[in-house]
């Protein structure tokens, strides 16, 4: 078992604590530095004294374990400074479209990384507010019309949920929306 101070030590770093209210009722917590690290409770304030306890057991236990612990995201040292390798052909239309532009290389790179991270940023948002109605209702539709498809034709209607080939990829699109949703909850 790891010193009680140990523990103490990490559990006063400032770790990300993430809060988020369960649809269903109650709230989950998770520390993102700690993989597995996560817990739930009726009210926010019980989430998060039972996600202390999830952290000093996760802690204790990769102590125990000989595993480093991770650093806290906010302490990590950012410098600004990134070394980029790319195709040279990417890099000579990188400069052409930079001097369009009337800016350095490097603001135009700066620029096009913010707009790739704003633009997933809001789309990760738009999935969590809109995506499970959005998946609910066309697995509606989809589910529809593979029976309505079925009656009209005089096949044996499928079950709901059962794929034709008409519909695959139709699916693959719900099925990856689900999945993204199920990660960010």
């Amino acid at each position: 078992m790891a010193e009680p101070e140990q523990v103490a030590k990490y559990l006063s770093e400032p770790y990300s604590r993430v809060l988020v209210p369960d649809p269903s009722g109650g709230y989950f917590a998770e520390i993102l530095e700690f993989p597995g690290c996560f817990s739930q409770g009726d009210t926010p304030q019980e989430a998060i004294k039972n996600l202390e306890e999830a952290m000093a057991a996760w802690t204790d236990a990769a102590l125990d374990a000989g595993q480093s612990i991770p650093a806290p995201a906010a302490s990590r040292g950012y410098s600004g400074h990134v070394a980029l390798r790319m195709p040279k052909s990417l890099h000579r239309e990188a400069v052409r479209r930079a001097e369009l532009d009337g800016v350095s290389l490097n603001q135009y790179l700066v620029a096009a990384i913010e707009a790739r991270v704003a633009g997933e940023t809001l789309a990760d948002q738009i999935v969590a507010r809109v995506g499970g109605h959005f998946v609910m209702r066309v697995t509606t539709q989809v589910d529809f019309a593979v029976n309505v498809a079925g009656a009209a034709t005089g096949e044996i209607l499928k079950p709901v949920g059962e794929l034709v080939e008409a519909d695959t990829g139709e699916y693959s699109v719900i099925d990856n929306l689900a999945r993204r949703e199920h990660q960010n909850a």
